[in-house]
């Protein structure tokens, strides 16, 4: 996947909506959120959305390995912007 899936992962953990937890995670962890927000908000990636059957009301699990092992990039990717998603 592109950088930018991952990063767009590290951002959606960092910054979440509602009360969920904040997680600080580096790009290999939060790349299958990434992954997830991507299939969900690309209206690209509708047939294969529907072909896996990922809806919303689906759950998903996934599981980050990774904290900020490299600091500066985590800061490079989540304040400063590397990588957009948009």
């Amino acid at each position: 996947m592109p950088d930018r899936v991952a990063a767009k992962g590290m951002r959606v953990l960092g910054s979440p909506a509602g009360t969920d937890p904040r997680i600080v995670s580096g790009e290999s962890g939060a790349a299958a959120v990434g992954l997830v927000a991507e299939l969900m908000t690309n209206g690209r990636l509708r047939e294969l959305r529907r072909a896996i059957g990922l809806g919303a009301d689906s759950r998903v699990l996934c599981v980050s390995t990774e904290g900020d092992t490299d600091r500066a990039s985590y800061r490079a990717i989540v304040w400063d912007g590397a990588y957009p998603s948009f």
